[in-house]
């Protein structure tokens, strides 16, 4: 089985042979094994050059792009179906799977690996790394200049005293510390109290801290297909319901939670309505 799959891949790579030798100056034909990346890819390049996507970019539960997705092509990737795209480009992530890129590597196909960034300014850094790759560095200084202006314009207004907040996905999942959400957070005026209870990176927080000493707004995330019951129950669990209006539910997206880059756009958008809607509730129950 080995020796068949190592025969195929030679057979493809001897296919594209002719376009290896005339490689462009940028790449044209350029395939995203990662899904952060592809968000970034299908806002920089002509959709022509693009030979295909990840195929975590239709899933609307983690795309933010998933509408865009279903027109253009996509991979499971396996190395056959990389090769015989013949791209002159291929972007992948940590999770993309070590046998592909080993295959990659063996045929001389060029790829580049990035990682999921932990921060704004990580992040606003990878989407230059990709348009540097892609020869499209003016576009990529638009999309940076756009985010900005979106971080800048959900920033708490002057005189405005911040509000305490969680998320909270099915199962618990959470954004603690060293997390592009929670920096989002903090910079909308939405302290995380995830941070202050030791959750790191993304972890489940636990019901018993949030009915303890509830934050002021509870960042609440969709279902994801397939889920367990009991993951499903605990987003929507009696005693959460039972400290409103005390907390107010606001509606935060699961992906929302996967990547940065221009998905930041959307993250402190819906940070900024979970804010105001707050406010509101409170301003309402200071009038009783």
């Amino acid at each position: 089985m080995k020796l068949r799959v190592v025969s195929l891949l030679g057979a493809l790579l001897l296919s594209a042979a002719p376009a290896l030798a005339t490689e462009p100056a940028h790449p044209m034909r350029i395939v995203s094994l990662n899904m952060c990346v592809d968000s970034i890819l299908v806002a920089l390049v002509s959709h022509d050059r693009i030979a295909a996507l990840s195929h975590y970019a239709r899933d609307p539960q983690r795309s933010t792009i998933a509408p865009l997705a279903q027109h253009l092509p996509i991979t499971y990737e396996t190395a056959e179906e990389v090769v015989a795209l013949q791209p002159d480009l291929v972007i992948t992530s940590r999770h993309s799977a070590i046998a592909t890129r080993n295959a990659l590597q063996r045929v001389g196909i060029r790829f580049e690996l990035f990682d999921v960034p932990d921060t704004v300014a990580g992040s606003l850094e990878q989407v230059r790394e990709v348009a540097r790759l892609l020869g499209a560095e003016r576009e990529g200084e638009a999309m940076v200049a756009h985010i900005e202006a979106a971080l800048e314009a959900a920033r708490l207004p002057p005189g405005q005293e911040p509000m305490t907040a969680a998320v909270y996905q099915p199962g618990g999942l959470s954004a603690g510390a060293n997390t592009v959400v929670g920096e989002l957070m903090e910079l909308a005026g939405l302290p995380n109290i995830a941070a202050r209870y030791g959750v790191d990176q993304y972890r489940p927080l636990p019901l018993e801290v949030l009915v303890s000493d509830p934050p002021d707004v509870l960042l609440v995330g969709d279902t994801l297909p397939g889920a367990p019951l009991q993951e499903e129950r605990i987003v929507r669990h009696r005693a959460l319901r039972a400290l409103q209006p005390r907390m107010t539910l606001a509606e935060f997206p699961a992906r929302l939670l996967f990547c940065a880059g221009p998905t930041m756009v959307e993250a402190v958008a819906a940070l900024t309505r979970a804010r105001e809607q707050a406010r509101a509730a409170r301003r309402a129950r200071s009038a009783l």
